[in-house]
């Protein structure tokens, strides 16, 4: 840059700063719309049971919904994120990475508070489980899943490494850089804590995750919350 006069350098850093600040506002429009005040706890709690009773009928389970100890405090910050509360332990423009064992419920659960969020937002979240994002991923390639929200069912339980076009690519592990790079609310379901698959290699040099800079970019993402309980479904069976 040319030597320009005090006058005009400040003129020219205002007019950077406005166009700067003009994106940061257009970027953070759409976060008032993932929240909504005015939904009372109790109807909070009507949506949720009336989504994973209607979730579970459509597997062939026909019973209520179970709020007990090993989920009502996760569902007490869900409530509290979904209203947009500065009480909420989770950072409310984030979305969820919630970990825990095989049948404790975490789809299930994760599943119905998209539910919600599309009621209040009309943002619909597309769920698709792991596996079948990296065969849709070879068939068509990333631009499909680059913006839009998305929840990833049953992360880590697909083919780290896949042929596409020619080519060996690593499908989650590219297309979470490509949405953290475009902000996208994004939220997972795993068996495996985040540190887990945080990793790239074992010592034999086996890929087994995908390494510490996707970890990172997925903590950034979204809250990592574990769900603690056995599986329910043994409970299911036992009951019917």
């Amino acid at each position: 840059m040319a030597t320009i006069d005090d006058d005009r350098m400040t003129k020219l850093v205002n007019e950077a700063i406005e166009k700067q600040q003009k994106k940061y506002r257009e970027a953070s429009a759409g976060l008032r719309k993932w929240h909504c005040p005015s939904l009372s706890k109790p109807n909070f709690w009507r949506l949720i049971k009336a989504n994973a009773e209607a979730i579970m009928a459509s597997r062939g389970v026909f019973r209520p919904y179970d709020i007990d100890d090993s989920n009502r405090e996760i569902l007490n910050q869900m409530f509290l994120y979904v209203i947009g509360s500065d009480k909420c332990k989770l950072n409310i423009d984030k979305g969820i990475y919630l970990a825990g064992k095989v049948g404790c419920g975490k789809t299930l659960l994760l599943q119905s508070l998209c539910e919600v969020l599309h009621f209040i937002s009309d943002h619909t979240i597309e769920m698709i489980p792991a596996p079948e994002l990296c065969r849709l991923i070879a068939e068509k390639g990333f631009d499909r899943f680059a913006t839009r929200p998305l929840f990833i069912d049953e992360l880590g339980r697909e083919s780290l490494e896949i042929n596409a076009f020619g080519n060996k690519i690593h499908p989650i592990k590219e297309l979470m850089s490509i949405r953290y790079n475009n902000g996208a609310r994004t939220f997972f379901t795993s068996n495996y804590k985040l540190s887990t698959l945080s990793k790239w290699r074992n010592e034999k040099g086996e890929l087994i995750g995908y390494g510490s800079d996707i970890g990172d970019r997925i903590s950034e993402m979204s809250n990592i919350v574990e769900m603690p309980g056995e599986s329910r479904r043994e409970k299911w069976e036992q009951n019917l």
